[in-house]
């Protein structure tokens, strides 16, 4: 009777060791499972934090270069209107230091390779920049007016603005 409770104990002690490596096994492919969730939550918040980042520093630079260019061309209209000289122009306009070496490259490329949804909306940024370009000579050469340098300004100004509001609503769908 004795060989019997050996056996019993060695089949219950059997069943208690299984049982407990059974309860290992999915204790580790429940901890396996979370620590999945916790690494894809993690990536998916990394990488929202890298695209609004990306977004704002876009919206700067773009800010920037927008700011440097209507001071450029500001600076013309004076000469247009008769305040300075095409030379007096040139020379302050050497003297802009906005935009650090690269910052316009580099607000294309952040553009280019990370939000080409806004290619298609920055071609107006490049027309209405093409169409204001002529009045960037001198007046007493080109034979251009001021009235339609001004309309040409306010064409750029409200394309850049669109431009910035389209990189404010992907910076907004970003955050949600």
């Amino acid at each position: 009777m004795s060989g019997l409770n050996v056996s019993d104990s060695l089949l219950v002690s059997g069943i208690a060791a299984g049982a407990t490596l059974l309860a290992v096994v999915v204790t580790s492919v429940f901890n396996i499972m979370v620590a999945r969730l916790n690494i894809n939550a993690q990536s998916r918040l990394r990488a929202k934090e890298v695209r609004i980042a990306k977004l704002e520093e876009l919206f700067l630079l773009f800010d920037k270069w927008e700011l440097n260019f209507s001071q450029v061309y500001l600076h013309h209209l004076r000469c247009y209107k008769g305040k300075l000289t095409f030379r007096e122009v040139m020379d302050l306009v050497n003297k802009l230091d906005i935009l650090a070496p690269g910052d316009a490259q580099k607000y294309r490329m952040i553009m280019d390779l990370h939000f080409p949804s806004l290619t298609n909306e920055y071609t107006q940024i490049e027309d209405a920049r093409q169409h204001l370009i002529p009045f960037l000579s001198d007046p007493a050469v080109t034979k251009l007016n001021a009235a339609d340098f001004v309309k040409r300004q306010v064409e750029f100004e409200s394309a850049c603005d669109l431009f910035k509001s389209k990189i404010s609503a992907l910076a907004h769908e970003a955050m949600k």
